[in-house]
């Protein structure tokens, strides 16, 4: 899965003019369907189309892959070890399904704005509206959650230095402070990598990818001398019965979201028909036996699944009691520095998800238009990069004074991402029906049932938050829907852009500009 050389590595020129003239195809229109100022305005916005099916693995792999350092534990507290195996199964037929449905849209329509033209093209704008806001809440606050998840992981690496190796050390560092300086950097630093180009982040991301998977295959190896059976299967074997299972879900949920990156580099990926199909299940095939080996090492080598549920950074600790003493430290603070391959990774991959949903929406209109502006030369949503980057910035420096900022983030990010998912596969339905010979270069295996089974369980897990009443985790969730909404009523439906390839794909299907009836 090397790093090929592709077209689409220069975008100025008649290169420019190649990448808009592919942007025009995939919205199912002729370069003369297009007034000169829609042509110049699609110039001002394009990105560049570096990305292989090594690449998109990487971007689906490594945006979720963070999943299975940390986040997931509290269900394993709360279930016990087969019932969260259970929960975290349901997850990955939930996803499988999931990846093999959004395909469809996703090469259909493949466009940076991705749920954006899904809603906008299947009904109306303000539907385009919803999902792109959802997917970009999603992204935005499992992206806040990592930066400090990372953060705190470089807190348990220098302390663990301090502690073992600094003769004389004063007692522990400040963790809330340099939690949030470590978190800091992560924010910037990624930044300028992202805003230097769609290859670059790309290729660094592969790396970290790769990185990480090498983390949890250590993390299995060093776990083998400490398996016990008789950890998993517990008396009783399911702790706080079916209810323990249930409540579960919304923390299994961590192990896979933010698959659906993919879809949002269809529109700088090289042949998409064929990357993002093929990228995206590679992708979620390696994931799902990454959450299985990972769940049976941490619940059958740690001493305690209560204890490891508690954890914020699980796979460390059960590793030094695998591995107690000073005579191990070495390994074990190697370990934890290659583990942060997998934190670092995410964050790049949840950054690209949020800066490209960003950029979408300020695109077309529905948000302000700055946030679609990309670079001259390198052809990067640098606008969306920095404003979403000081974003995160500000929760990171929140989390200093709330200990709970990881749990709300990871929690609010999987609620939103249900909602999309819903959404999602309404409007697959939608253009079955709607739009029969619309072009589908890829389609959903064992339609109409594999959709449906998307639709039914992620409105079941969607139903448990609201069971578990988790009542600061649906505050959150609805005053950014409100404020969302807010906007768009209020301000951005009068005001779309009807060159954005989003509209482009949307006139073509003969859905009314300019919000139809919304306006």
């Amino acid at each position: 899965m090397g790093t090929e050389r592709l077209p689409g590595d220069l975008a100025e020129g008649s290169e420019l003019d190649r990448i808009v003239d592919e942007v025009v195809s995939d919205a199912r229109l002729t370069a003369a369907a297009l007034r000169p100022e829609e042509r110049d305005y699609l110039k001002e916005h394009a990105l560049k189309k570096p990305l292989g099916v090594g690449q998109i693995w990487a971007l689906g792999v490594g945006a979720v892959i963070t999943g299975a350092y940390f986040g997931w534990n509290p269900g394993l507290g709360i279930a016990g070890p087969i019932g969260m195996l259970l929960a975290s199964l349901f997850v990955c037929v939930l996803y499988l399904a999931w990846v093999l449905s959004l395909s469809e849209l996703s090469v259909a329509m493949p466009f940076a704005g991705g749920p954006l033209a899904y809603g906008r093209r299947a009904l109306r704008p303000w539907l385009g509206f919803v999902m792109g806001w959802s997917m970009f809440l999603e992204s935005l606050f499992a992206m806040i959650g990592t930066a400090i998840a990372t953060g705190g992981y470089v807190y348990f690496i220098l302390n663990l230095v301090l502690q073992n190796m600094v003769s004389g050390a004063p007692g522990e560092l400040d963790k809330p402070l340099v939690t949030t300086l470590a978190a800091l950097v992560t924010v910037g630093v990624f930044a300028l990598v992202q805003c230097l180009g769609a290859r670059q982040q790309a290729r660094l991301m592969e790396w970290m990818t790769y990185g990480a998977i090498a983390g949890l295959v250590w993390f299995w190896v060093a776990c083998i001398p400490a398996v016990r059976l008789e950890r998993i299967f517990t008396e009783p074997l399911l702790p706080n019965g079916w209810s323990g299972v249930l409540k579960a879900i919304p923390y299994a949920i961590w192990w896979l979201v933010i698959i659906e990156t993919v879809a949002l580099a269809a529109e700088e990926a090289h042949e998409p028909h064929r990357t993002i199909p093929r990228g995206l299940l590679l992708a979620q095939l390696t994931l799902i036996a990454l959450v299985v080996l990972t769940w049976f090492f941490t619940a059958a080598a740690g001493d305690d699944y209560r204890k490891t549920g508690d954890l914020e950074y699980p796979l460390p600790w059960v590793y030094a009691e695998v591995w107690p003493g000073r005579a191990h430290l070495p390994h074990l603070l190697a370990f934890a520095v290659v583990a942060i391959c997998g934190m670092i990774a995410s964050y790049n991959g949840m950054l690209y998800a949020v800066s490209r949903q960003s950029f979408s929406l300020g695109r077309a209109g529905y948000l302000p238009r700055f946030l679609g502006r990309v670079h001259a030369r390198r052809r990067t949503p640098d606008a969306s990069i920095l404003v979403w980057s000081l974003a995160a910035a500000g929760f990171v420096i929140w989390s200093y004074f709330n200990s709970r900022a990881v749990e709300v983030a990871v929690l609010t990010c999987n609620l939103a991402a249900l909602i999309w998912y819903v959404l999602a596969m309404v409007c697959l339905y939608v253009l079955r029906v709607k739009e029969p010979d619309m072009p589908r270069p890829y389609k959903v295996p064992f339609y109409p049932f594999l959709p449906a089974l998307v639709l039914v369980m992620s409105l079941f897990a969607a139903g448990v938050y609201a069971w578990e009443q988790n009542t600061v985790v649906l505050w959150v969730t609805a005053i950014m829907y409100a404020a969302g909404l807010a906007y768009y009523f209020g301000f951005a439906r009068t005001r779309l852009a009807t060159a954005a390839p989003e509209e482009l794909a949307a006139r073509r299907s003969n859905v009314p500009p300019h919000g139809g009836s919304d306006g």
